[in-house]
């Protein structure tokens, strides 16, 4: 459930957004070498991005198409 933000007080989207997605590069590389020793590019690269993803849609709310 989402509640309006009213009083005055205003969200700085792009600082939330900026802060998701260092929180996902760095999750993404983590998850990418947690099993595997020695990741590949592909793998790094597939790691981070669902992280990123996953960070970003935990503090937006995406309308569905």
């Amino acid at each position: 459930m989402s509640l309006p933000v009213t009083g005055g007080v205003r969200c700085n989207a792009w600082a939330v957004l900026s802060r998701a997605i260092e929180e996902g590069i760095a999750l993404g590389w983590r998850r990418a070498h947690r099993h595997v020793e020695d990741p590949d590019e592909d793998q790094i690269r597939d790691a981070i991005e669902e992280s990123v993803k996953s960070t970003i849609s935990e503090v937006f709310d995406f309308p569905e198409r």
